[in-house]
């Protein structure tokens, strides 16, 4: 009966999904199921007989060795990680108790996972390049827009000039104001070209608007959250103009290898009552939002739109 209970317990250890093994203090096997045997082989083309043998197995960094990191891969798409403890029977003796297990699901997941995330970033890089490229679309057609409001103004001022001297009238009593406004607006918008940096763009969108723009701090290189501040820059810009009066746009930005900020206040009169976006500042959360940054709007005491946004400095190229 004790033969027949222990040739049981024997078949059931040889036949575990896990491959399990014991060594005495010496490094003898002294015990290893089927499984264990078979994954030894499988991974290293030999039979297991003693510790040392199992831990060059662990050290190892051979070709021959199928590995990535602490998981061993087996010639038939298994994979196995190995696991030892040392465990004390009731007589005092030490043995170290070695199991593999198959984590050929997990580690499966786990690539399926990495190789996902691969492909999201680069979905997301391909996001950010296309809005840059937006950003600058919007850019050229805004400075287009204005070219041709200026050259409006000068054809006007053409007629009124030429009817001016058709009635005979007094040179003195000509209104030239038109005439130097679009000659300052035209000269600035020649110099918009594309070698021209968009800081200078955005300078010069200003000077046609009136209104200084103050910049205490420096840009960041990185060019996609660069070109989101000089959006963000430029909405603020014409919202002070139009809605506030404003003279002038101070601009703070700081930056650093993970994140940049650009803080914007101006010298007009304040929000009478809280701001409702439209469709400049809803545009502005949007691209915001696709730079997977944040934007925060105040009008107490006065109004300040604040934005950040992650810097890539490694993406640059």
């Amino acid at each position: 009966m004790k033969r027949f209970l222990n040739h049981s317990v024997k078949e059931a250890f040889d036949h575990l999904p896990s491959g399990v093994c014991f060594f005495n203090k010496n490094g003898t096997l002294t015990l290893c199921n089927y499984q264990m045997y078979w994954v030894f082989f499988a991974l290293t083309g030999t039979d297991l007989q003693s510790k040392p043998e199992f831990d060059e197995l662990l050290e190892s960094r051979a070709e021959e060795i199928q590995r990535d990191g602490d998981v061993f891969l087996s010639g038939d798409g298994r994979a196995w990680q190995f696991a030892q403890e040392e465990i004390t029977v009731q007589d005092g003796n030490v043995y170290t108790q070695v199991t593999a297990s198959d984590v050929t699901e997990l580690y499966n997941r786990q690539k399926e996972l990495e190789e996902d995330n691969k492909k999201l970033a680069e979905d997301a890089q391909r996001i950010r390049r296309l809005s840059a490229n937006i950003i600058s679309l919007i850019r050229e057609e805004e400075i287009l827009n204005m070219k041709m409001r200026v050259h409006d103004d000068i054809g006007r001022s053409v007629i009124a000039t030429r009817q001016f001297l058709q009635q005979g009238r007094p040179m003195e009593e000509l209104d030239v104001a038109p005439w130097k406004n679009a000659v300052r607006l035209l000269k600035h918008e020649n110099e918009l070209s594309e070698e021209q940096d968009a800081v200078d763009q955005l300078m010069n969108a200003a000077y046609s608007l009136g209104i200084k723009v103050s910049i205490d701090g420096s840009f960041p290189e990185d060019d996609a959250a660069k070109d989101v501040f000089i959006s963000v820059i430029r909405e603020c810009m014409t919202n002070a103009v139009r809605h506030a009066g404003a003279k002038e746009l101070y601009v703070r930005l700081t930056w650093d290898h993970i994140t940049a900020t650009v803080s914007i206040t101006n010298s007009g009169a304040a929000p009478a009552k809280e701001i409702v976006e439209g469709g400049g500042l809803t545009s502005l959360r949007i691209l915001v939002k696709k730079s997977d940054g944040t934007m925060e709007l105040k009008t107490v005491p006065r109004f300040q739109l604040t934005v950040s946004v992650p810097v890539r400095l490694e993406e640059k190229k």
